[in-house]
């Protein structure tokens, strides 16, 4: 927050383009669709770069410890980590999967190949919050484009500070987040009881517009983190509290202090809740101050092309797999033998083809490590391809066994089925309640991609209208928001100003995140000319 203050003290107008992201933000999370945890989505992966700087061997960690700080942002970003069973229960139906992950950048900005890993050797023993170690005039590292990376710094913060992040909005070269060398990720430099990885997952919360949980009000209990689910909370709270722990009259359940925008030790915040996933993905949707990450190619091997945008799947895991575990799927060119996961596979890179109507069989068993326990199987499909597996027909097996023996179901491929690439979703548990969604206590969940042929063709939204591209605020004095209709992609836009005249105004560019800078412009009327695909609409506006 005193960065934040900074900012703001020497760029007046990153309050107004902050408060602009706020209403966006509003606009998105009061919507229906978005009170619950996001079903049809698009996952974000976002591209890491991490700039690391050192001044003693100690500080140059390696790269196994960079790949558990990813690891872990994976984990408590998509809901796999395995201590959201201990969410007490009064809150365990609140905990989320935001539906972002992240993958270490594969492409630099020149589109060369890459580690995602940058690093520096520097004369400099430590560093303070004003952003030095971002650049390279000061010895730093400068950042790579905001639009298409995440940044993340380690190095030796000074004034015992574990991390700091900047909210979306900021100055394309300081945007990122910077971490402590001993408070990140796991094992190497990192150190108890900031050993987790969890300062990451904190301040890449702040870097997706999430406050802290308590508001910022140094107790006064009149603050607020812009979020309906989260108790009202006095201060922040260190250590590991036990719950409950009462504030502000917000009892009998008090604090969410296990939430990870609280301040409690790495071992004792295991959760995001709803109301923060849906303030996160607002980020994402059209007019989002961070959409243009759809659409980075950071994240790809050079000379590949991206995989298609797929819908956003809950999160499904076995708490242990010390026990039972799912030790073969086979479905026609899937056909995979393993030991344990961890409680969850992500196999969706294995695919196989089925047709609609067709009839087909799957094969599956467990493996055991020394008892065979009885085990229930439930076996989904999205055959309408939406996001979740609840609708009629998506549950194509379900049956128990106490054998390691390969078992078989046979199902029908509905003609309705929608065609193209889908999500099988295996779940093996030793609770014959577990359904396709959430953590259970033992057993393992495997997820593969089934592509059908033959079925329903995808159906197309109808033609966007001038209606539907929303301008906010109007009149304008700096900055102009443009909102497309559901499902647009910002960086297939094209857009011009014209004066009044239909002379382009030049000083004005649109950087993809559907916000133009038109503090530059004089007062007047303007169009704001939109070509998306085929689609050309205009629109006026006022500048103040």
């Amino acid at each position: 927050m005193e960065n934040l203050a900074a900012q703001i003290a020497a760029d007046p107008t990153l309050a107004q383009r902050r408060a602009a992201i706020e209403a966006q933000t509003e606009s998105f999370t009061a919507r229906p669709q978005t009170t619950a945890q996001r079903g049809t989505a698009v996952t974000v992966t976002i591209p890491v770069v991490v700039h690391v700087l050192y001044n003693t061997t100690a500080q140059n960690i390696s790269d196994a410890q960079i790949q558990s700080q990813i690891a872990v942002l994976n984990e408590d970003f998509r809901k796999l980590n395995a201590d959201v069973s201990k969410v007490p229960a009064a809150f365990a139906g609140l905990a989320a999967d935001a539906g972002i992950q992240f993958t270490l950048a594969k492409q630099d900005p020149n589109g060369n190949p890459t580690t995602g890993i940058q690093r520096k050797q520097t004369t400099k023993t430590s560093w303070g919050t004003d952003d030095q170690m971002k650049r390279s005039t000061y010895g730093g590292l400068d950042a790579w484009p905001a639009g298409k990376y995440l940044n993340l710094w380690v190095c030796n913060l000074s004034g015992g500070v574990l991390g700091y992040a900047q909210f979306p909005g900021g100055p394309a070269a300081t945007d990122g987040v910077v971490i402590l060398t001993t408070a990140f990720g796991k094992g190497g430099s990192a150190t108890a009881p900031f050993n987790l990885g969890r300062t990451g997952t904190h301040e890449v919360g702040h870097w997706l517009n999430l406050n802290h949980i308590w508001g910022d009000d140094n107790g006064a209990c009149t603050g607020t983190d812009n979020v309906s689910d989260t108790p009202n909370q006095g201060a922040q709270n260190y250590g590991c509290p036990s719950f409950p722990k009462a504030s502000c009259s917000n009892g009998p359940n008090g604090d969410m202090f296990m939430n990870y925008m609280d301040y409690t030790d790495d071992a004792c915040m295991y959760m995001f809740s709803t109301g923060q996933s849906a303030r996160m993905n607002a980020l994402f949707a059209s007019g989002g101050a961070r959409a243009s990450l759809l659409t980075s190619t950071g994240g790809t091997t050079p000379g590949t092309t991206p995989p298609p945008t797929t819908p956003t799947y809950c999160a499904s895991k076995g708490n242990s797999v010390s026990y039972e575990w799912i030790d073969l799927v086979q479905l026609g060119s899937i056909n995979r033998t393993s030991s344990k996961d961890a409680g969850y596979y992500n196999g969706t890179a294995l695919s196989t083809s089925v047709a609609a109507g067709s009839t087909q069989t799957i094969y599956y068993s467990a493996g055991y490590a020394s008892s065979a326990y009885t085990e229930y199987w439930k076996i989904y499909i999205d055959y309408n391809k939406d996001g979740d597996f609840t609708d009629s027909g998506e549950l194509v097996a379900s049956r128990s066994s106490s054998s390691s023996s390969t078992l078989s179901s046979a199902f029908t491929v509905p003609t309705t089925a929608k065609s193209g690439a889908t999500r099988l979703r295996v779940v093996m548990s030793d609770n014959s309640a577990t359904t396709s969604c959430n953590s259970y206590s033992y057993g393992e969940t495997e997820d593969y991609t089934i592509n059908i042929t033959g079925g329903l063709r995808t159906s197309t939204a109808s033609p966007a209208t001038a209606a539907d591209y929303k301008l906010f605020p109007n009149p304008a004095a700096d900055v102009l928001n443009l909102v497309l209709p559901a499902e647009h992609n910002p960086a297939n836009v094209q857009v011009e100003v014209l004066d009044a005249r239909g002379a382009a105004m030049k000083q004005v560019r649109y950087d993809g995140s559907g916000m133009l800078q038109v503090q530059s412009l004089p007062a007047g009327v303007y169009t704001l000319r939109v070509q998306d695909g085929g689609t050309v609409v205009h629109q006026r506006f006022v500048k103040q």
